[in-house]
């Protein structure tokens, strides 16, 4: 679970969010729209990174995020695709179940059948710097999956996937839920969420943040989400 409260951020004197306060529970998932460039990658970042808020407070399993302790009760998995590059796919994963302090019996089954799911087993033990944009984005989530964190913050997880990876991906993410996580990512297509997410999450023009329950209370227009009730 994940609260926020109060929450304010602004760059060079352009107020992004201000004051804004909202609740992310357990066991649902949660798509994040807006249009480009609104704030949906900042409201990851601050929720991640307290230091990069102004002011307010993000609390993480009953743990304010600034204690290093809630660092173990979320994985976020940036938009940015350009980590660990040094590592092969193996030794990252290998290094973010010891980080999570995952049994490794039980991590190294989990990855196995991960890495069937993903059907990254062939390139295991390849450099992440050569993998194409969607090995990336699977073994991040693979990643992600594995750290046994209870709350997933994921910045659009779909791109550079092909259909079927999507499918699969949405698969694993709501058998996340269904065992009590709490999973939010970021979307520009709003197809990529229906009929997947519980909840939406909107940050309309003036960056307030707005919740509804159902995805069809949304449309894009100009590439933008405005309700339509």
């Amino acid at each position: 679970m994940i609260q926020i409260h109060e929450l304010s951020k602004s760059y060079g004197g352009r107020k992004i969010f201000d004051r804004v306060s909202c609740q992310m529970e357990n066991g649902r998932i949660y798509a994040l729209v807006g249009m480009n460039g609104i704030g949906k990658t900042t409201l990851l970042q601050v929720i991640t990174q307290p230091e990069c808020m102004d002011s307010g407070t993000v609390i993480i399993d009953h743990i304010e995020s600034r204690s290093f302790q809630s660092k173990y009760h979320f994985f976020y998995v940036p938009d940015s695709k350009e980590m660990f590059l040094n590592l092969t796919g193996r030794e990252y994963l290998r290094f973010i179940t010891r980080l999570y302090r995952q049994e490794p019996e039980k991590a190294e089954i989990m990855q196995k059948g991960l890495l069937e799911s993903f059907r990254l087993e062939e390139a295991i033990d390849t450099y992440i710097a050569n993998y194409s944009l969607g090995m990336k984005q699977k073994i991040y989530m693979a990643a992600a999956l594995l750290s046994g964190a209870e709350n997933l913050i994921l910045d659009e997880p779909f791109n550079g996937l092909d259909p079927e990876s999507v499918l699969t991906l949405k698969e694993i993410l709501a058998e996340r839920r269904d065992d009590g996580a709490m999973i939010l990512f970021s979307v520009h297509n709003l197809e990529l969420a229906r009929g997947f997410c519980d909840e939406v999450i909107q940050i309309d023009g003036e960056h307030n943040i707005k919740s509804a329950k159902e995805l069809n209370d949304y449309r894009w227009v100009s590439g933008e989400t405005k309700a339509t009730i």
